[in-house]
Formats: structure tokens, C-alpha cells, sequence
């Protein structure tokens, strides 16, 4: 208060002495004997369920909705770290710190997603092992890492259910995968980024993670 009335700060340019004033943070320039004022603010980082039928960008030139649609006037920009295809639901991160957002994306850090594919057919032992070790992909040549992959069970129409743990981010890697083997995907969900579950989020709603849930994700 008495580096206020002392003279010292500024707003706009403008020497403000009364310590009552009021400014909203982000909209003006303060500075302090001289020296900009930097605004220190918590990140925000939001989990999404993200349903089948949006598309992960922030406008689509066909007019398909996009995850966008789901969440409310925040305030602020948050952007989707990584992204899923249109057809794929479940667990999706929207930040606005960019550091966050490179460290879950970056292949050097290797942070696990987990999906729970629904495939046509039971896929035999040797299958699933194929993709466990890595396995090269017919459409372009890429060589997939070695996967964590457990069979989740039969489902009534004569498909399984797989859980596939990923530490990279190819283009649909999942779906690909598993048509490489024989097993087109029916229905995708990712589950899992690092240690943050999806848990009951209901699809289509969202939440604020607490700091606690944002060092769980790497």
C-alpha cells in the first residue's frame, strides 16, 4: 500500500496513488518503480470425456461439432494436448500450458496412454503378441513400439475387448494396430493418461484436475 501512495506503481502509464483503485489483471499494464508487474496465475488443465462424433479441433470447415462445443466461456484458451479421432471417446486433456502440453506429447517421455478397444473377432495369442513386440504397419511402413496388450474378454457379439497401453502417439495408431492383425475396432475409448484415470466422468461432461491429478498425468 505505501509503495502505492508513495508514487511508485503505474497503470497504463499513469502514476496511481490511491490505494482503493481498482484494475483487472490481464487488461492493464503495472508496473512497479519503473518494471512491468507480471501477472503469476495457475494453469488451468481440464479432463474431458470426450464423445464419438466431435472432432478434436477448435473449428471444422464441415461443420461437425467439435470438443469445443462441450465446454462453457472459461475466460481463457485452453487447447487439446494431443488429440483423438472423431470416432474415438474417453479421456481427453485441454490446457493452456504449453509446457504441460509438450511433455505429454513428446516421444522422449514415453507417458503411457491407455485405451479399452472393442474388436471384430477374438484375436488368437500370437496376434496379440505381435502387436506386444512392435509391429510394422502395412499403410505406410511405420514400426510401432512394443505395447502392453491383455484380453478384457468375449463380448455377446463375437468380438473381444482388448486393453492397450501405448507410449507413443502415431496418427489412429490404435485402430491400425489392430487391423494390421486382422481385427477392425469397433468401438475405442482411452481410458487412461499416465496414472489419471477416466474413472465415472460422464460422457460428454468435464472437470477441473487439481494439482494432485496434473502430476499424475506424467
Amino acid at each position: 500500500m505505501r509503495r502505492i501512495e508513495e508514487g511508485r506503481v503505474r497503470v497504463d502509464g499513469r502514476v496511481v496513488r490511491d490505494p482503493s483503485w481498482r484494475v483487472e489483471l490481464g487488461r492493464v499494464h503495472l508496473e512497479l518503480d519503473g518494471a512491468p508487474v507480471v501477472e503469476r496465475r495457475t494453469h488451468l488443465v481440464l479432463a474431458l470425456h470426450k464423445p464419438a462424433g466431435h472432432v478434436t479441433t477448435r473449428v471444422d470447415p464441415g461443420g461437425r461439432p467439435t470438443v469445443y462445443d462441450l465446454l462453457p466461456e472459461l475466460g481463457r484458451f485452453v487447447f487439446p494436448v494431443g488429440r483423438l479421432d472423431r470416432d474415438t471417446r474417453g479421456l481427453l486433456i485441454l490446457t493452456d500450458d504449453h509446457r504441460l502440453g509438450q511433455r505429454l506429447t513428446d516421444p522422449v517421455h514415453h507417458v503411457p496412454k491407455t485405451y479399452h478397444a472393442h474388436v471384430a473377432g477374438v484375436p488368437a495369442d500370437d496376434a496379440l503378441e505381435v502387436l506386444r513386440r512392435g509391429i510394422t504397419l502395412p499403410d505406410d511402413g511405420t514400426r510401432t513400439r512394443p505395447a502392453q496388450v491383455r484380453s478384457l474378454g468375449v463380448s455377446r457379439d463375437g468380438g473381444a475387448w482388448l486393453e492397450i497401453v501405448l507410449t507413443e502417439g502415431r496418427n489412429r495408431q490404435v485402430r491400425r494396430m489392430c487391423a494390421a492383425i486382422g481385427h477392425d475396432v469397433r468401438d475405442l475409448v482411452r481410458v487412461a493418461i499416465g496414472r489419471l484415470e477416466l474413472g465415472d466422468l460422464p460422457e460428454g461432461e468435464w472437470r477441473t484436475l487439481t494439482a494432485d491429478e496434473v502430476l499424475r498425468l506424467a
